[in-house]
């Protein structure tokens, strides 16, 4: 691969010395999402840390000090070291620290001398946050309009241009020459129709000033202000090289920043102030008078050892490194294919061109028909397997709608459907609503491309066609015997289990199952062992005789804790179980204490109103009559496995799990693996269920129920023989359709009759 890598020392690949020495924090993990911020290396955190504890920093402000008068001086020596990585020096540039990019745009969007004759201009591909930098009380003064003509400057009238060097979106990389064309009015007539104003054509006034946001582009390229000098830039330092984060800087060439106008002045950016005569006079130096407040000086501290490492390698050596990791990704990208020889992903933006294209490919990936694999079932299984992206849209509305080819009606058309940012809504009407995005750094090695392509290779590239899950309806025919084994139910959400020998059915499924539950006081969400791995620590128990509720946990000293069963809360609060707003009577004071001392953070126990129960199977596929209803349960009243699926899994595993991990409601015995899948109406003692659908599942099944321990083998090795596109279907939900006992009790040992087999099966993990 020509360019990778920075040579060798001594015989030995110095990436690799690199990557053990100083990132053995990303060891096992695959982590492409350098344009969301860059790793950290240990000397860089060390060497801060040291400096901390080896001298006395101390507030810039306190001048009369000598830790002040120290931290002062360092702090301008880094001003230096940050124009000097720009190659220029603070007497043609200021730098204003700021708390990132953001802060940056959102102070130029503050004091820009924007009128209603002015212009503000930016490319289709910008972020958000250049596209707020307009004040919207100015965005609706402006004429409608958008063409730009040479003749008729006015001094008075302040236009400016804005654009990323890099785009976060596609990696797509813009010319820098463009600064000094808009500078000088040489771009002649400029066609503005990509660019978001809303208007036609209007002669501009006045002068033009650019704004970089070189966020992006100066990760990973030198950037050298001696050959273009935009007016305006921003950095964010954690993109550039992982830490301090919440810092960055404000480039502001000392020739156009007398015109920004600043309406508030906090602590530091005065040289006179009077309170009694309302008098303020602002600091001369532009980086002065923008600071407001002390800045983040131990932060800023840390800013050198970053640049030190970037000077080290050079940015030219990082520019040819990461041109050619997002080559060779793009490359083996391209040539997979799929059993038909159909491709397997679109990759947006143009890679074949170094000059233009950056450390950023976005693509989505195709099933073998041709239609397209939503970014949040991408997402589920690179989490389980270690593989850090970014989804979505980037905060690029622009850049996404372009590349996905969206138009604008249907983008509304989406927003109407329910797709907002950071949701999970991937696929609308099949077409993307966004992407996914793998974003390469200066310690990115070609290893864990090809760790990420192995991972695609296995999940999404067909190799055979697709066929059923093992259909066992020719089984259901031979004499055998299938029993109730495992009869549990979950008083309280997401706690432990209590195993029962004979239960009794109420109406929301096994009677006292998910009557109880646990949420977050602020927020009404209720609490899952994914949030609090120690709830699995909660024993409750029912107490049938006494009538009771008895909790308790080896979490604590206290005495378990007591609750009537016939008491229900009068007191209601909202709550939300799987994001689905739901109501619950709140428990007081004494009960959330208990609860909240073995837990170690705030919470409330809510328990079912039973005239606020929710309908089950909502989601599934088979609650045509939509008559039965559900308490805290996630979607309906009963959970189905099989211990023969739970052995077929553990034959896989090297560390076995115990059945206790699906949280089931039955589990029986004396049928085939998943053989469950295909029932449809089934027959236990004397009462009578109908299947509502399969159970998909979520990490929860990586958390050991008795210690509370992770692991990510359950789920991981479910997500390679039972995934069913963004599913991984472990189990049946069942709702009671009928009864012929008048006891309505189930007992281990029952005979568990299927009356009716489901003729649509489910398909393989074939995912194409």
């Amino acid at each position: 691969m020509e360019g990778y890598g920075y040579g060798t020392s001594n015989g030995k690949d110095n990436l690799q010395v690199m990557r053990e020495e100083q990132f053995s924090h990303m060891e096992g993990q695959i982590y492409l999402d350098h344009a969301g911020a860059t790793m950290y290396r240990a000397d860089q955190i060390k060497q801060h840390s040291d400096a901390l504890l080896r001298n006395m920093f101390a507030n810039p402000h306190s001048s009369a000090s000598p830790s002040s008068q120290r931290t002062v001086e360092i702090v301008d020596e880094i001003r230096h070291e940050i124009a000097a990585f720009f190659n220029t020096t603070l007497e043609e540039y200021d730098v204003v620290f700021t708390s990132g990019t953001t802060a940056g745009l959102k102070l130029i969007g503050e004091t820009f001398p924007f009128t209603d004759r002015s212009l503000f201009v930016y490319s289709e591909d910008s972020h958000n946050s250049v596209v707020g930098v307009l004040p919207i009380e100015v965005l609706d003064s402006l004429p409608n309009n958008t063409t730009i003509k040479e003749e008729g400057t006015d001094s008075e009238v302040y236009n400016l241009f804005a654009f990323p060097g890099e785009c976060n979106f596609s990696g797509a990389k813009h010319s820098l020459s463009i600064v000094s064309a808009v500078q000088s009015n040489a771009h002649k007539k400029m066609n503005l129709e990509k660019y978001c104003l809303g208007a036609k054509s209007v002669a501009p006034e006045g002068k033009w000033f650019v704004l970089l946001d070189a966020a992006k582009l100066a990760a990973t390229n030198p950037i050298d202000f001696s050959r273009v000098k935009p007016d305006f830039v921003v950095v964010s330092f954690y993109k550039m090289f992982g830490y301090p984060t919440g810092l960055g800087t404000l480039l502001v060439k000392k020739s156009s920043g007398q015109c920004l106008k600043k309406a508030y002045f906090g602590g530091g950016t005065l040289s006179v102030s009077m309170s009694s005569l309302n008098i303020s006079r602002p600091r001369p130096e532009i980086y002065r008078r923008f600071e407001d407040g002390t800045v983040s000086y131990l932060d800023i501290l840390a800013v050198q050892y970053g640049l030190r490492i970037l000077r080290n390698l050079s940015m030219r050596s990082i520019q040819r490194h990461v041109q050619s990791i997002t080559y060779y990704m793009y490359a083996k990208l391209t040539e997979l294919r799929h059993v038909n020889g159909s491709r397997v992903c679109v990759i947006y933006g143009n890679h074949h061109t170094s000059n233009y294209a950056g450390s950023i490919i976005a693509l989505n990936f195709l099933r073998s028909d041709s239609s397209y694999v939503g970014y949040a079932e991408f997402s589920k299984l690179a989490g389980m397997h270690n593989i850090h992206v970014r989804t979505g849209c980037f905060c690029n509305p622009g850049a996404c709608q372009a590349y996905l080819g969206l138009t604008t009606n249907q983008m509304l058309s989406h927003i109407d459907q329910g797709h907002v940012c950071g949701n999970t809504l991937d696929i609308i009407d099949g077409r993307p609503t966004g992407a996914i995005r793998l974003s390469f750094g200066y310690m990115t090695t070609k290893d864990e491309v090809d760790l990420f392509l192995s991972f695609v290779s296995t999940y999404f590239v067909s190799s055979t066609l697709a066929s059923s899950f093992n259909s066992n309806k020719k089984l259901s025919t031979l004499p055998r015997s299938i029993r109730l084994s495992k009869i549990s139910l979950f008083p309280i959400k997401s706690c432990g289990a209590l195993n029962v020998h004979r239960w009794k059915i109420g109406s929301r499924g096994l009677l006292f199952d998910r009557e109880w539950a646990l949420i977050d006081p602020a927020s009404g969400k209720v609490f899952r062992q994914k949030d609090m791995p120690q709830m699995t620590s909660i024993h409750p128990v029912i107490d049938l005789e006494n009538q009771v509720l008895v909790v308790s946990s080896p979490l604590t000293s206290l005495a378990p804790l007591t609750i009537s069963l016939s008491y229900v809360p009068t007191v209601s609060r909202a709550l939300t179980v799987c994001s689905i707003p739901s109501e619950g009577g709140s428990y007081d004071d004494f009960v959330n204490k208990w609860f909240t001392c073995v837990l170690g953070r705030p919470c409330n126990l809510v328990r079912v109103i039973p005239d606020k129960v929710r309908p089950s199977g909502a989601k599934l596929r088979h609650n045509a009559s939509g008559k039965s209803s559900i308490g805290f349960a996630n979607e309906a009243q009963y959970l189905l496995i099989s211990r023969e699926s739970v052995e077929g899994l553990n034959s896989k595993l090297d560390e076995k799990v115990s059945d206790d991990v699906f949280r089931a409601n039955i589990i029986v015995e004396g049928c085939s693996p998943h053989e469950e899948d295909n029932w449809q109406e089934i027959q236990i003692g004397d009462h009578n269920f109908s299947n509502v659908g399969p159970c998909g599942r979520c990490s929860m099944i990586n958390i050991n129920q008795s210690t509370g321990e992770f692991s990510a083998a359950p789920l991981k090795e479910l997500a390679a023989y039972r995934r069913n596109r963004a599913n991984i279907f472990f189990g049946q939900f069942w709702n009671l359709s009928s009864s012929n006992s008048v006891l309505d009790l189930i007992s281990v040992g029952d005979e568990v009759v299927v009356t009716k087999l489901d003729d649509s099966s489910l398909q393989t993990r074939t995912i194409m």
